[in-house]
């Protein structure tokens, strides 16, 4: 068993991971609800930005898992997290300076898509944080950390309705300094697991296939799908859907606040209820399997929420806040499907696994919303919606097949590297 599996570190740890992607992902809604005045800034149309500056960075967040593929940052993952941090930060300080000067909607997107491709901190802190807790312990390692993830959500939009009166610019050089901040928290107060680090780099020397070549690096990515695609397009297109309703700003920015707190408390039980069932497993296939049935329970709330969203947001505020509340509750996923890795592969391929199952996981981050600015004008709202509750029951089926496909961990390494503690 690791020393550090006990080390009280590893919760300054899981906080610190916590704290870097709150600020973070600040972005996620300071976009949404600051959209109207950048694009009078640009001088287009309020509903073009929004489908450019949502597509970019959500075809970033999918582009980024290819960053770390194939072993580039699992024995440097302070480099690849400085690396995630310049690209959402430089841009953030970047845009109130030069959109003025500019006026270019191209440059505007492509700097939207730099800031996507900080996604790729998740793997990092996955592969990181499992250097520090055992098996039966890291959902609530990640929960705080993935919770965070609509956390920054809430912040980005209490920011931004807090701001708003000193204009747009003011409000992401506020926020980049904030992203600053916990960066350097990170790079001041963040340790590996030597121990990590080394098995890895042992393991490697030995060799190992390719994480492509594994029929579970497809099928976990596939798990995670209905999650990626409703996150993304829940986070980007909430606000305008309100704003479609007629729902003034800063009704929107308290749906966005509540839906982002309700979400990171979402993330940490699930993360504990994951945690609670694979506590009594003995194999790598017991805990995969506990986690699978957590996230395929949330893949019900998911459905219902979407639906929920969509049909009694119309006839109330306070129906559009119950239902924002509720499907909310689908940031149970993340802690489950992020956790898994450590249990799915052998020790060589865990970096190289969980970039793979990022990568096709967050495909649909980059798809999801680009359909959706597809289906608004086409369907209608109902497409977008409809569609959200379709994946998430698509997604239980999935999940019957990955408790059932061999593990990788269970067919070529011993048991040190698996569940034993």
């Amino acid at each position: 068993m690791s020393p550090n599996y006990n080390s009280p570190y590893r919760w300054v740890m899981a906080l610190i991971t916590a704290i870097v992607m709150s600020t973070s992902f600040i972005s996620l809604t300071a976009f949404g609800l600051g959209a109207p005045e950048i694009a009078k800034t640009i001088g287009i149309p309020v509903g073009t930005l929004t489908t450019y500056g949502v597509d970019a960075f959500s075809i970033g967040l999918f582009i980024a898992f290819f960053l770390g593929h194939g072993g580039v940052f699992d024995t440097r993952i302070r480099l690849g997290v400085f690396v995630a941090q310049a690209l959402l930060i430089v841009p953030q300080m970047l845009m109130p300076v030069l959109m003025p000067l500019t006026h270019s909607l191209w440059l505007f997107t492509l700097m939207r898509f730099s800031q996507g491709l900080v996604i790729m901190i998740i793997a990092l802190f996955s592969i990181q944080l499992s250097g520090w807790f055992r098996p039966s312990q890291r959902g609530i390692s990640l929960g705080a950390m993935l919770g965070a993830i609509t956390l920054g959500g809430a912040l980005g939009g209490l920011i931004t309705s807090s701001l708003a009166r000193f204009g747009w610019q003011a409000l992401y050089e506020i926020t980049g300094l904030i992203m600053l901040g916990g960066a350097a928290i990170y790079f001041i107060f963040a340790r590996d697991a030597k121990h990590l680090v080394q098995q890895i780099h042992a393991a490697k020397d030995k060799g190992h296939a390719s994480a492509w070549s594994l029929p579970m690096t497809w099928i976990m990515g596939i798990v995670q799908i209905p999650l990626t695609w409703t996150l993304f397009s829940v986070g980007g297109f909430m606000p305008a859907y309100g704003f479609h309703l007629g729902y003034k700003v800063n009704q929107v920015s308290h749906i966005m606040f509540i839906w982002g707190i309700v979400g990171f408390f979402s993330a940490v039980i699930g993360a504990l209820l994951g945690d609670r069932l694979a506590k009594h497993q003995t194999t790598n296939r017991g805990v995969v399997n506990a986690r699978l049935k957590i996230i395929s329970i949330a893949n019900l709330i998911m459905a219902a929420g979407a639906l929920m969203v969509l049909y009694l947001a119309p006839v109330s505020y306070s129906l559009f806040l119950f239902s924002a509340i509720v499907i909310s509750f689908m940031m149970a996923i993340p802690p489950n499907f992020w956790a898994t890795p450590a249990s799915v592969f052998p020790m060589a391929t865990v970096g190289a696994g969980a970039f793979g199952m990022g990568v096709i996981s967050n495909s649909t981050s980059a798809i999801g919303p680009i359909v959706s600015s597809v289906l608004v004008p086409s369907l209608g709202w109902s497409g977008v919606f409809w569609l959200m509750a379709v994946l998430s029951v698509l997604g239980l089926v999935v999940n019957l097949v990955a408790m059932r496909a061999t593990l990788p961990s269970e067919e070529a390494i011993p048991a040190k590297y698996g569940i034993a503690e």
